[in-house]
């Protein structure tokens, strides 16, 4: 009866698939578009209304953030009218810097004085860190779990950055 196919692009196509392909797309872009605002619907008519208010009454607008509950409910301790700084030397590595000639440093002397660890692995040992000890005074460290970082071993460091002996220098190969 009725001729329902549209040329586009040289392609032939029917009227019903066409509007299904509109459709698809309309949802497509809503979901994408939707899914990337931060407010819904009303919360965002709510927010207009605040900001249309706030430029008429020139009251500024409370925006009800909370915070973290950290310290018990009370904020940082840091304050700008305050000038005392703030102890930093813990956050930091210790000194690993060895000099010739100079005595070692706190942090040179508890490195080498960890425990041995086995290196290479036991037979049928498969954990690297299975008797390794993790505190928080060997931080910072790559490898960590809830107790603090790993007391790695100098062989311990020196067999995970050469792969157990597979990280080989530039190779044809």
């Amino acid at each position: 009866m009725y001729n329902m196919d549209i040329s586009i692009f040289g392609f032939k196509l029917n009227l019903e698939i066409l509007i299904l392909i509109g459709v698809v797309y309309l949802i497509l872009v809503g979901h994408t578009l939707c899914g990337c605002a931060n407010y819904g619907l009303m919360e965002s008519i709510e927010t207009m209304n605040q900001t249309v208010m706030e430029k008429i009454t020139d009251e500024p607008m409370v925006e009800n953030f909370t915070g973290a509950n950290t310290n018990y409910g009370q904020s940082s301790p840091f304050d700008l009218s305050n000038d005392t700084p703030i102890n930093t030397a813990s956050w930091s590595a210790p000194n690993m810097t060895v000099v010739p000639g100079q005595p070692l440093s706190q942090g040179v002397k508890d490195f080498l004085a960890r425990e041995p660890q086995p290196v290479p692995l036991p037979e049928g040992e498969m954990f690297m860190f299975a008797n390794t000890p993790f505190k928080p005074e060997c931080c910072p460290n790559t490898y960590s779990n809830s107790s603090g970082c790993a007391c790695m071993t100098g062989p311990q460091y020196n067999a995970l950055i050469t792969r157990f002996g597979n990280n080989v220098p530039y190779s044809e190969y």
